[in-house]
């Protein structure tokens, strides 16, 4: 893995926002329901996450997105549920991904996603926030792009990365998926191949409880990363924080997150997870993918 760091990067802010309050509107793809993340606000726009399901008002089996390419510098998507069907650029078959499964999409890649269920939703991670598209053929049906799309680009940022590594298309399905040990005894890890996709730049896992270490009482300790970026996103199951600034004074709340919501904490920012469900499983994105940890008081079992 590398140490590489993110330049021309703006400081990344702690930010949180939860599934309950999510609102769905139009985005990028007219076929298309889009909820913000809050990754945006959190990066000063180097960064943006959204979900994306379907708008049943005009799904069809039919429509396409027609071949196109992005200018992302990191493009990662993790499948919530349905299905969908891709052509990509320089992979002979056609390749189906269902919930659970990851892709990764390098720059300026040519793709059509010529097949989208029903129940399809999907998480998409990209930036810069503010990226061009451009459609070497025309979508059909849901896959148009949606006529207010440039505006709401507009008010992005559009700032790139410097210092990054050169990405290559890797996908991970989730019946493939082995889970082992990693930075907690508590816990068990899977690798979803973005560093290999982003030559270490990156490292994309999910993180379950381990049932054979997990009690209530277990917490992390006090702690902090040396991330530039760190994404997470609840699959399952409950986690309750305290977070230096925001809720570690006396007699304040434990921060509790659910399946759907998300977080992210600025680099070096000292946090405890006090407390896991046993059925706790989430999605974290980091960079660089080797960033030192410094443990300030012990981690509990």
């Amino acid at each position: 893995m590398s140490n590489q760091r993110l330049q021309g990067w703006n400081p990344q802010k702690t930010g949180f926002t939860y599934a309950k309050d999510r609102i769905f509107g139009p985005g990028f793809r007219s076929g298309g329901l889009y909820a913000d993340l809050g990754l945006a606000e959190a990066t000063g726009g180097n960064f943006h996450a959204h979900l994306t399901k379907i708008n049943p008002e005009k799904h069809s089996e039919t429509g396409t997105t027609g071949m196109h390419r992005h200018d992302y510098d990191l493009q990662f998507c993790y499948m919530i549920s349905g299905e969908i069907d891709f052509v990509i650029e320089g992979i002979d078959e056609v390749l189906t991904f269902r919930a659970g499964d990851t892709f990764v999409l390098p720059h300026k890649i040519l793709h059509n996603e010529i097949r989208i269920t029903e129940d399809y939703q999907v998480l998409e991670l990209y930036g810069p926030a503010k990226s061009g598209t451009v459609q070497v053929e025309p979508g059909v049906g849901a896959g148009e792009v949606s006529e207010d799309w440039a505006k709401k680009q507009s008010k992005k940022n559009g700032q790139r990365l410097q210092g990054w590594n050169k990405q290559t298309p890797v996908f991970t399905y989730a019946k493939d998926r082995e889970f082992g040990p990693g930075l907690r005894g508590s816990a068990l890890y899977a690798d979803l191949g973005l560093a290999e996709a982003t030559g270490g730049q990156f490292h994309g896992e999910i993180v379950k409880t381990n049932p054979n270490v997990h009690t209530e009482q277990g917490t992390t300790g006090m702690h902090r990363h040396e991330y530039d970026l760190q994404f997470n996103y609840l699959l399952s199951g409950e986690i309750e924080f305290v977070i230096e600034g925001i809720n570690d004074g006396p007699g304040d709340e434990k921060l509790t997150f659910r399946q759907g919501d998300f977080y992210c904490l600025s680099s070096r920012i000292l946090h405890n997870e006090t407390r896991v469900s046993e059925d706790y499983s989430g999605m974290h994105v980091y960079g660089p993918a080797k960033a030192a940890t410094e443990q300030l008081t012990p981690e509990i079992d």
